[in-house]
């Protein structure tokens, strides 16, 4: 394939990639393809070895902005997007974050570009144990680019793992509000591998008041029971809240006032 015709399909790529098309070139000779398509403005550095390519076509002359998602995708080999990035990627998330999240064992930094910052996160240790995750990690089609994604019960499960990640728990209740269907076997054996009883109490509130719409088997909100505390934890500590005492979980009052008005 000639250089030139790559770049004209691939708005998105890494030099792992380009290396692959132009199979038999010479490092120095991508370099100097590379190097040429940044002097003529037609490629963005984004970190070592990722590039997104400059297109003229934009709102006001500006130029074009890339899938920031799949963007995301490929800040790492391992790299998947996750937390509130992939409830935008599945189409469930209540906002759009200008800070996008994506798990990996890889050790790489945060990268602020276009006004954007792409964030690495670790992954929970026990997922080491069960192939890094990849069980829970799936591929989205996003306007031509593979993207890598956790799966919607894996994304379920983080985002109330983890709120923080996630704009805090009102953002998370609200986006998940927008769950259309989940696995529900798939949800819960993701709670067992992470072996956290807190988490379970959460997951297990979050299914309950969802029952109906997500078709929740009584077994799998019965064994979630199996795994909650011993004692009561909050669902998110700064907001307070009510005891549920089925959960022994403290619920902010504004997400029980939601529920009881039907808002989510």
């Amino acid at each position: 394939m000639k250089p030139d015709i790559f770049l004209a399909y691939h708005s998105l790529f890494t030099r792992e990639e380009l290396t692959a098309a132009l199979e038999g070139r010479r490092p120095a000779t991508l370099d100097a393809h590379l190097a040429r398509w940044r002097r003529q403005g037609r490629i963005d550095r984004v970190k070592n070895g990722l590039y997104v390519r400059r297109d003229p076509e934009g709102v006001a002359g500006r130029p074009s902005l890339p899938d920031f998602i799949a963007l995301a995708s490929r800040m790492a080999p391992d790299a998947a997007v996750a937390y509130h990035t992939a409830l935008e990627a599945h189409g469930c998330a209540q906002s759009l974050f200008d800070r996008l999240t994506f798990v990996s064992w890889t050790r790489t930094k945060p990268v602020e570009f276009m006004g954007r910052r792409l964030t690495p996160v670790r992954p929970r240790a026990p997922l080491l144990e069960k192939h890094g995750g990849e069980a829970w990690v799936e591929r989205l089609d996003r306007g031509g680019l593979e993207v890598r994604v956790t799966s919607l019960e894996r994304t379920t499960v983080d985002v109330l793992d983890r709120p923080s990640l996630s704009g805090g728990i009102e953002e998370v209740w609200r986006s998940l509000a927008g769950l259309p269907a989940v696995d529900p076997e798939a949800l819960l054996n993701y709670v067992r591998v992470l072996d956290n009883r807190t988490l379970a109490a959460r997951v297990g509130y979050f299914l309950e008041m969802r029952r109906e719409d997500l078709a929740i088997p009584a077994s799998v909100l019965e064994e979630l029971q199996s795994l909650r505390p011993n004692h009561p934890v909050h669902l998110d500590r700064t907001l307070g809240g009510r005891l549920n005492t089925d959960w022994r979980l403290i619920v902010p009052e504004q997400l029980i006032e939601d529920h009881e008005r039907g808002d989510v």
